[in-house]
């Protein structure tokens, strides 16, 4: 047998019939609050999707001080500005800011990091848009390269300095280059397929651990035939960059 379904005013009609006129009144109201809120699964659901957390966790500004005195208290080799020290770990200071781009897509960072404490040193500027299939459930970041590396210099303090900014601009690294974001306990972990992104005679390895007030990263140049380590600071260990 099918029921016919319920009419909210055959509901409230039923309330008002049953219950005395003020618990009435108070049921009526409950029940239209009840249809006002999602269900508890689908806010969390929402909040909690691998592309939202990147997007909410990576904007901000981030710095490894911490861990560069406690690798000199140590001993421990530090990169310095005229190469000595390396190839330890690099002093970083870095900058992500979520950017209003609808040309890249709807979820997109500008990046500007300097290195060895000099503002004026470029480590790595960048336009990375965050990608989530539907059907695999998949998240990506891609990376993508300012063709002219001195225009937009400074634009982390200045965004709409990169407001027409167009993929035209840009220059990005094949999909194969892509990381891919996967949960790793209480943070989120980045990483390119392994030994697919390929330039000449080498490939480049980045990874990414992030949390919500933590972004560590890595990377190395391996020679694409022998796996030799071409390029690692650190010994392709984590800087461990904080707020």
């Amino acid at each position: 047998m099918v029921r016919p379904c319920l009419k909210i005013e055959d509901i409230r009609s039923y309330i008002n019939v049953t219950y005395p006129p003020r618990l009435a009144s108070c049921l009526a109201a409950l029940f239209v609050l009840a249809l006002a809120v999602p269900a508890a699964g689908q806010v969390e659901d929402a909040d909690n999707s691998i592309q939202s957390l990147v997007m909410r966790w990576w904007p901000g500004d981030y710095n490894n001080d911490a861990q560069i005195r406690k690798l000199i208290a140590g001993g421990q080799p530090v990169w310095r500005a005229d190469g000595s020290g390396k190839p330890g770990h690099i002093e970083v200071t870095s900058h992500y800011r979520r950017v209003d781009l609808p040309a890249f897509g709807d979820a997109v960072l500008y990046v500007e990091e300097t290195k060895h404490g000099d503002p004026d040193a470029m480590f790595r500027q960048r336009i990375y848009t965050v990608d989530s299939n539907p059907e695999s459930d998949e998240v990506t970041v891609k990376l993508w390269y300012f063709k002219d590396r001195e225009k937009y210099v400074g634009a982390w303090q200045k965004l709409d300095m990169i407001a027409e900014l167009s993929p035209e601009e840009m220059s990005p690294l094949p999909d194969n280059c892509d990381l891919t974001v996967r949960r790793q306990g209480e943070k989120l972990h980045m990483s390119m397929p392994a030994k697919q992104c390929v330039f000449g005679d080498r490939y480049f390895d980045y990874q990414v651990l992030l949390g919500p007030d933590s972004f560590w990263f890595r990377d190395r140049i391996v020679n694409a035939e022998t796996d030799e380590v071409m390029e690692a600071a650190g010994n392709f260990t984590y800087h461990e960059l904080v707020r």
